[in-house]
């Protein structure tokens, strides 16, 4: 099973630039997954798409303890959301608001990332502070962290 991450741009609109990722998941190769992820990078509607590149990574097994530390500590609804964000993305991580569920995720970003062949990593700052690091994540996020 691939995943195949599309990065799409979309026509300028009053200054502002669009760019979206889509995740197609299946067997199939890159080119029979641009038809689908076209059809859900018009869906959007932001204009018309242009694919700015693809990525073919082998499909991530199902993570709910880092889609849950993705949503409580990030915009993005899942971990994997989290990874095909734009090119030119990623993710700011202050360990002084998020403590250690903010280092576990930074800690899987990076380890995904580096596996994926992305140079990407986490911009992390800040120190846990005594108070912000009794939220420590539990002990199953920990492992899938570790």
């Amino acid at each position: 099973m691939q995943l195949h991450m599309f990065l799409f741009r979309y026509p300028e609109v009053n200054g502002f630039r669009h760019e979206a990722s889509v995740l197609v998941r299946g067997k199939m190769g890159q080119v029979a997954a641009l038809g689908p992820a076209y059809a859900q990078a018009g869906e959007l509607g932001h204009g018309a798409p242009f694919c700015t590149g693809i990525r073919t990574v082998p499909a991530p097994r199902p993570t709910p303890a880092l889609d849950r530390l993705a949503r409580r500590c990030t915009a993005f609804a899942s971990f994997v959301a989290l990874l095909s964000a734009p090119a030119d993305y990623r993710p700011s991580i202050r360990l002084d608001l998020l403590g250690r569920d903010g280092a576990a995720l930074a800690r899987a970003y990076d380890r995904s990332q580096a596996a994926w062949g992305d140079p990407r990593r986490a911009f992390v700052t800040g120190c846990i502070s005594r108070g912000v690091a009794d939220r420590s994540c539990s002990g199953e996020e920990a492992r899938h962290a570790a």
